[in-house]
This record gives structure tokens, C-alpha cells and sequence, in this order.
């Protein structure tokens, strides 16, 4: 299944779910969603929508290697992470440490087997 036809499901699930169905269906997927036809990554709307349904998720804390720009991870992100995710920054005393929000308890679990993004994203194939 290609990421618009699940995140059409995902979106009509979670608005089925939505406490006080605010949302139209086209507005869901503008807001929601960072790239409406691409990529499964979820804007800050989006993401409390989700924890709102009482979607699972699990929180990993990552760094960005110095071989990727910002962008191309992004974009690696994009093709390979085939569940919905969103990305944020913990700010503490300590400083600001990113952390990627997964909502696929199988592809957590690779992540934390892998021991970094990198390490996962690098092992995942993407089929042209």
C-alpha cells in the first residue's frame, strides 16, 4: 500500500476517534500531515490529534549524523519510515535534544535494536 492510501485510512481512523470531530477530512489531512503526498511525518496539530485518539507511540531521542543535512534526513525519513512520526526538541537545563515520536511498536523496536536512526535507516532497502 503506497503512503497516501494509508495515511487516507490513518486520518479517516483517527477522525472517527477525534474527541468532538472538529475536523473536516480535507482539513485533516492539510493540517495534520506535512506532506499530504508524501511522506508520513506529523505537524504538531497532527501529532495531538493522534495522542488524542490514544494512539501508542514510543519516543526516541536521536542525533542527526554530520554526514546527512537536515534536509536529507528529512527526506530519508520520508521514504523509509513506513508508520507516522513526528519530530520534536525536549528542552531542558541541559539543552535541546530531539526525539522522533513513532507510532508503530515494530519499527520502535528495530530502532532500538539498530542502537541509532542511522543505523536503521541505513538498513532499510527503498524499492525504485
Amino acid at each position: 500500500m503506497n503512503n497516501v492510501k494509508y495515511k487516507e485510512q490513518l486520518t479517516r481512523i483517527v477522525l472517527d476517534h477525534s474527541i468532538g470531530n472538529a475536523w473536516s477530512y480535507e482539513e485533516a489531512i492539510k493540517k495534520w500531515w506535512f506532506n499530504p503526498r508524501g511522506g508520513l511525518r506529523l505537524t504538531q496539530v497532527g501529532d495531538l490529534e493522534f495522542r488524542f485518539a490514544k494512539i501508542e507511540y514510543y519516543d526516541h531521542d536521536f542525533q542527526v549524523s554530520k554526514k546527512y543535512s537536515w534536509y536529507a534526513f528529512i527526506l530519508d525519513l520520508d521514504k523509509k519510515i513506513k508508520c507516522p512520526y513526528y519530530i520534536d526538541v525536549n528542552k531542558s537545563d541541559k539543552g535541546h535534544k530531539p526525539f522522533i515520536r513513532l507510532y508503530d511498536s515494530r519499527i520502535s523496536m528495530l530502532l532500538k535494536l539498530y542502537g541509532d536512526i542511522d543505523s536503521y535507516l541505513h538498513s532499510i532497502k527503498v524499492k525504485k
